[in-house]
């Protein structure tokens, strides 16, 4: 299988750039056909993936974290529309929270000699992807999405992990939740699913395809990624105590039975506030005053390779 490998050398806060001599011996030594190219900026490997299927590759590799991951999503379905083509999606995964992997039985974050094994296997499985549409002051933008969408201050959290260059690891996340909760207010926002509709203040919304988001938390830790289905978590307005006292919860998944979480599974979902929310998909901040969200489940759209 003739494989475009796309790395982000600033993944893992640099570490995935540091593995690149090493996950290149390795792939020759397992006897797969590769290029490798590097990316440069924000959303350079979604234009990546555009340039890899116009030349016929047979899979496109993503060599970083959810944010690496979700850009090459988005040019493998844009591709599909763009070309006419298919390419399967291999992953490697070295960022900073590597949440979608954790999903998929046998794969561990910063497994590169496990990576290498399923590129040169080549198995492919179907699994689903969540299609967006954001209205904000910006202006309405779609795109996909592998893992998770935060809606709140989940989101938040991911624009505060961007202002965090010297950590690695779940120290980003744990610093950027503090920050969030420095600054986040919960707005009134109206959640609508199939028959079901909840409208009070709300910490966040999340809708996820995986279970896990934020670099280990188990929002929906019965997520299943090929169900054809997408699960939800919905949070109401918290004091400082309680969240402190819940959060070890979301962690381990066991804030399903809590009074103030709502969980669902949908195939469509719509959320609205009046006063804005910041919305990250992937770990990729897309909005940060958003007043509605469309949330579409579009099943089989990716072949994972396994």
């Amino acid at each position: 299988m003739k494989t475009c490998i796309i790395l982000n050398p600033w993944a893992g806060r640099g570490t995935a750039g540091q593995r690149r001599p090493e996950m290149e011996v390795a792939l020759r030594a397992a006897g797969v056909n590769f290029d490798l190219v590097e990316t440069h900026a924000r959303g350079g490997a979604t234009e990546l993936t555009y340039q890899a299927m116009d030349r016929g590759y047979e899979c496109v590799t993503a060599v970083g974290g959810d944010g690496t991951i979700n850009e090459v999503v988005n040019g493998l379905l844009g591709g599909r529309e763009r070309f006419g083509r298919e390419a399967a999606l291999g992953v490697v995964p070295l960022g900073t929270g590597s949440d979608f992997v954790k999903v998929l039985d046998g794969v561990e974050p910063n497994d590169l000699a496990g990576a290498v094994r399923r590129l040169a296997t080549g198995r492919t499985r179907p699994v689903d992807v969540g299609l967006i549409s954001v209205e904000s002051p910006a202006g309405t933008e779609r795109r996909h999405f592998i893992n998770g969408l935060g809606m709140g201050i989940d989101a938040q959290v991911a624009v505060e992990s961007l202002k965090l260059t010297g950590l690695k690891g779940f120290a980003v996340y744990l610093m950027a939740i503090i920050r969030a909760l420095a600054i986040y207010k919960s707005h009134v926002m109206t959640v609508r699913f199939d028959d079901y509709e909840v409208r009070r203040r709300l910490l966040f919304a999340s809708v996820a395809s995986g279970r896990s988001q934020g670099g280990g938390f188990l929002m929906t830790p019965e997520a299943l990624i090929d169900d054809g289905l997408l699960d939800l978590c919905i949070v109401d307005k918290l004091r400082l105590d309680q969240i402190i006292r819940y959060l070890p919860m979301l962690m381990e998944g066991s804030h399903t039975r809590l009074r103030v979480v709502t969980m669902g599974r949908a195939r469509h979902i719509e959320v609205t506030c009046q006063n804005g929310i910041p919305v990250a998909t992937d770990g990729e901040v897309v909005a940060t005053s958003a007043t509605r969200v469309c949330v579409d489940v579009v099943p089989g759209a990716v072949k994972l390779v396994v």
